[in-house]
C-alpha cells in the first residue's frame, strides 16, 4: 500500500541537488525548493532510499516524514486553505 511522505534536504552541490530532485519527482511533486511530497509503496521507498544514498556524500541529511491521512487533512496553508482535497468516495 502506498503512503505519502514529506521529503526534505539541504544539499549544497548543485549537481547532486538536481539529481536528487529528479529522483523524487518520479514519485511526487515539489512543494518548495528542497521539499517534496511523494506517494510510494514500501518496496519502492527502499529502492529510492538506496538510489539516493549513492548520490549523497554520507554527511548530507535527507529526511522522510510519513504523512498520515488525518495529518494531511489537518494541514493548512497560510491562508487557511487545506493542502489537499479528499473525495468522499474512492472507487477502486
Amino acid at each position: 500500500m502506498k503512503a505519502v511522505y514529506l521529503v526534505c534536504f539541504d544539499i549544497e552541490d548543485n549537481k547532486v541537488r538536481t539529481r536528487v530532485g529528479k529522483e523524487l519527482l518520479k514519485h511526487g511533486w515539489r512543494v518548495q525548493g528542497s521539499v517534496f511530497e511523494i506517494m510510494i509503496g514500501p518496496a519502492k521507498l527502499e529502492q529510492l532510499r538506496q538510489r539516493l544514498k549513492k548520490l549523497l556524500d554520507g554527511e548530507t541529511e535527507l529526511r522522510f516524514y510519513r504523512l498520515c491521512l488525518d495529518c494531511r487533512k489537518a494541514s493548512r496553508r497560510i491562508d487557511d486553505a487545506p493542502l489537499a482535497a479528499f473525495p468522499a468516495v474512492v472507487i477502486i
